[in-house]
């Protein structure tokens, strides 16, 4: 008896006690609400509270969430611009399903998983906006979805933090929402390189016909980041020459003057080319080297032989191989000799590179060099390949040899043979070195 009257009354003790703190709870969301603008439409406590606030066409959702309403959801929604119901961002988690959109911001696409229209996106997401949403983020979880923004708090000590910063939000969402306009100023005004070059890369990518674009790349060439004035000047071309130019001479980021030398390099005369590749060699810019000694090739200009071939002789790693392809380019004999002493180089890329050239500018005085370096090499596939080939090209060149006349097949070192000899032919058989037979009907 006593002990039914105790449980009573201790129960009835807990839901008093259970209804004044909700109570509480729910003037401290009141409070919250209307200290920022919102008029409290609808407001229940019981074992769930919930309230609802709206301020014009901003709806305010605030409830109880999670095991036994321990933790608090905060739910704005309202009038969003065409497409937004499609926009998805939350916690960036190990796996996710749906295609991710990376805006450039380091931290805010590690820390979000986003989907959604491209242009929308990356229109929405300013460098104020990724702020306001990393800082909700920092109070509890952040999600947006169906065209809601939600956030969930481990307390209601962060609602009156956490309201203002989503009705922030969905302002700064609210249309009417210049689309393209955003994106020119997210292109040359947000405060993060990353997303000022995804930006100027999406305009490129989907709206270049638009004037603002072009305004936009005009203004991205005056860019502190290299690499935005190199795709600004890229797309733009004849208009941003001297802007390329610059790129390509200052060898401050190797592969920003690599490109941008690419770009220009049948536009400079020999002379430029051939500066540009001194300093780089000075300033170890392979990437740029590597460029103007593909140049140098291309235009096949006898002056640049000698340049060449100082090249693949005094360098190692990828200009030696660099500066023999072009040799071979060129396809000038007089870079015979230095191609087949480069055969004896240690370096394998640069030997099989000699090979190559030696294909096209070998004489038939390389042959037999090139038949020595194959066997000295045994191992090196890429070699033998190379070497068997050249001898190939060599053999086509020569006056009055049909293809696969000229072989070192089956022959001691210096013999030749005409293979597969019309009868009466001339060939030097499997006898020592330097004997000459006729055929047997001979």
């Amino acid at each position: 008896m006593w002990e039914t009257a105790i449980f009573f009354l201790f129960s009835g003790a807990a839901v008093w006690f259970g209804i004044q703190q909700n109570r509480r709870r729910r003037k401290g969301w009141e409070d919250a609400a209307t200290a920022h603008g919102l008029q409290i439409v609808e407001a229940s406590t019981g074992w769930l509270p919930e309230l609802r606030a709206r301020a014009g066409l901003v709806g305010v959702r605030i409830e109880s969430f999670g095991d036994k309403g321990r933790l608090t959801r905060i739910t704005v929604e309202g009038p969003v611009p065409p497409d937004f119901q499609s926009v998805k961002i939350r916690p960036e988690a190990m796996f996710q399903l749906g295609r991710e959109i990376e805006i450039g911001d380091r931290y805010f696409d590690d820390t979000f998983f986003i989907e959604g229209p491209a242009r929308l996106v990356f229109a929405l997401l300013d460098g104020e906006t990724r702020r306001l949403l990393a800082a909700v983020k920092e109070k509890g979880r952040l999600e947006i979805a169906s065209g809601e923004l939600r956030a969930v708090l481990s307390g209601d000590d962060k609602v009156a933090e956490v309201l203002p910063l989503l009705l922030e939000v969905r302002q700064r969402f609210a249309p009417p929402i210049n689309v393209l306009q955003r994106l020119v100023e997210n292109a040359t005004e947000d405060p993060d390189p990353g997303v000022r070059l995804q930006n100027l890369l999406l305009l490129i990518r989907e709206l270049s016909w638009s004037p603002e674009t072009d305004g936009a790349l005009r203004k991205a060439c005056s860019d502190p980041v290299l690499e935005i004035r190199l795709r600004a000047a890229r797309q733009l071309g004849a208009e941003a020459h001297g802007v390329l130019l610059e790129l390509a001479e200052n060898l401050e980021e190797d592969a920003v003057s690599a490109e941008a030398l690419s770009i220009l390099e049948r536009e400079l005369p020999f002379e430029r080319v051939n500066a540009i590749l001194g300093l780089a060699m000075r300033r170890r810019r392979l990437q740029t080297a590597r460029v103007c000694l593909e140049a140098i090739g291309r235009r096949g200009a006898a002056a640049g032989v000698d340049l060449l071939v100082k090249v693949m002789e005094r360098e190692h790693g990828e200009l030696a191989p660099a500066a023999a392809k072009a040799l071979g380019e060129i396809g000038n004999p007089a870079a015979e000799p230095s191609l087949i002493q480069a055969l004896q180089r240690d370096d394998a890329d640069v030997r099989v590179a000699a090979a190559n050239a030696l294909g096209r500018v070998g004489s038939a005085a390389t042959v037999l060099p090139l038949k020595e370096a194959a066997e000295r090499s045994r191992l090196d596939l890429e070699l033998r390949r190379a070497a068997r080939q050249a001898i190939a090209e060599i053999q086509s060149r020569l006056q009055g040899a049909s293809p696969g006349q000229l072989s070192l097949a089956g022959a001691e070192a210096g013999q030749l043979s005409l293979a597969e000899a019309a009868e009466g032919q001339l060939s030097l058989t499997e006898d020592p070195a330097g004997q000459l037979s006729l055929g047997d009907d001979q």
